[in-house]
């Protein structure tokens, strides 16, 4: 494709943030969604604007759990950028807390921005994608896929998403269109907040780096992953880990 135009959600900070730096670096344009952090949006915007004067860059308030908005959102993206070649589905939420005692709110909230956010978001710019026979998709699961300890909801969520992109890489390929999951291991970014169940010392200690991941490495892989080069990795999940494939 000669235009290369990325929407990411939850493009204002941590993974998301470096990926667009890294797509506008790379000669893409950028549209990326945030919901609570307008301050850093803001930020990201001026910095494409300043280091990337030539490609267009645009933020968009949305709650990816509202598939009304998601396709409200969508209009103006494709409006605003003529076409869109490559998705990722980056926004989501955590809300720790053993089975027993967890909320029928606090599963909801997780399952909706996690799993149905990813769903909204390929749902609606598929037709786009068939319609151009080309597109790249790449949702974000995690270790806890398989299983983590206190996070019932997040690693249900995670699961599901592996299995929504496969069926995807499934049902579109034949169409130039791939779906991929990226798994991220540990990454420094904010949201290992206190650290409260000795995340960060369990993978200095057991993955074969010795150390956590950091978000520009997460944003290289994922590039790699909307490439039109990339054009025969298909429901494929692509460990981004250090080497460790398991956390308690």
């Amino acid at each position: 494709m000669s235009d290369r135009n990325l929407f990411i959600s939850g493009g204002a900070s941590g993974i998301g943030r470096s990926v667009v730096i890294a797509a506008l670096n790379k000669g893409w344009n950028v549209g990326f969604s945030y919901y609570r952090n307008q301050n850093g949006a803001q930020h990201l915007l001026e910095i494409a604007a300043a280091q990337f004067p030539q490609q267009l860059c645009r933020a968009y308030l949305l709650d990816v759990a509202d598939s009304c908005a998601v396709d409200s959102v969508g209009d103006h993206v494709v409006a605003d950028f003529s076409n869109i070649n490559a998705v990722v589905c980056n926004a989501g939420t955590d809300l720790p807390g053993n089975l027993v005692s967890m909320t029928d709110e606090d599963w909801a909230q997780v399952i909706n921005t996690n799993l149905n956010g990813a769903f909204y978001l390929a749902r609606y710019f598929l037709p786009l994608f068939m319609n151009n026979k080309y597109g790249r998709i790449v949702t974000l699961s995690s270790l806890a896929k398989d299983g983590s300890s206190g996070q019932a909801a997040y690693a249900a969520s995670k699961a599901g998403l592996v299995g929504l992109t496969k069926t995807i890489a499934k049902e579109y390929g034949h169409l130039g269109i791939t779906a991929n999951v990226l798994v991220p291991g540990l990454i420094d970014t904010n949201i290992i907040g206190n650290d409260v169940k000795g995340i960060t010392r369990f993978f200095e200690q057991y993955a074969p780096v010795k150390r956590l991941g950091n978000t520009a490495e997460v944003a290289e892989a994922i590039l790699f992953l909307i490439s039109a080069e990339c054009s025969y990795v298909n429901g494929a999940i692509f460990n981004v880990t250090g080497g460790i494939d398991w956390v308690y």
